[in-house]
């Protein structure tokens, strides 16, 4: 392997949408929320701004009520900032990520993460998402090594699948344990 690629919101941040939008509404309006608004944002196509309007309007809760509710969702894992700082030195890191502008970049910036990465795709920025196989076709360009040297989590089992398709050595995340035993298999 010469790449180690990680999602970021279910495996090194908390996740943000699910806790903050069933405050507000049903799981089947969340779903359509996301589906429709959020879809929109992390291609890029609408920003933060506009996503917390768009919120505002349908609840009622202030833009800044809903931003800060955001901000109150980012919980970095120190476990997994500590296993990309020990992994960096021996292989390339890359972050693939669905997010919205300009709040990953945001997140980043304010926890000093960007140091880890080696190389940033975010779905926002390049018009792409997961699990659509051009975002990973990208991330492979980036990178410059072949998709079968690659490793990437995700804590979406479409995501994995996805990358898996597209030749990269994937595996879901579901705690930081389970990453180490399923790099260490792999003689990471």
């Amino acid at each position: 392997m010469q790449a180690i690629v990680f999602d970021f919101f279910g495996v090194i941040c908390s996740e943000i949408t699910p806790f903050v939008l069933p405050r507000y509404m049903s799981k089947e309006e969340a779903i359509a929320y996301k589906a429709d608004v959020v879809e929109e944002a992390d291609r890029g196509h609408i920003d933060l701004a506009e996503v917390l309007e768009l919120l505002s309007q349908r609840t009622g809760a202030s833009a800044a009520q809903l931003l800060a509710e955001f901000w109150a969702c980012v919980k970095i894992n120190p476990e997994m900032v500590a296993l990309i700082e020990a992994l960096k030195g021996r292989y390339q890191i890359a972050l693939l990520s669905n997010a919205m502008n300009p709040f990953l970049r945001q997140i980043l910036a304010k926890h000093q993460l960007e140091r880890l990465f080696n190389v940033v795709v975010i779905s926002a920025e390049v018009g792409l998402t997961k699990p659509h196989a051009p975002i990973y076709q990208r991330l492979i360009a980036e990178l410059g090594v072949p998709a079968a040297e690659c490793f990437f989590t995700d804590d979406n089992e479409a995501n994995v699948a996805a990358a898996q398709s597209a030749g990269i050595e994937a595996v879901l995340f579901t705690s930081v344990e389970r990453l180490k035993a399923d790099l260490a298999s792999r003689g990471i």
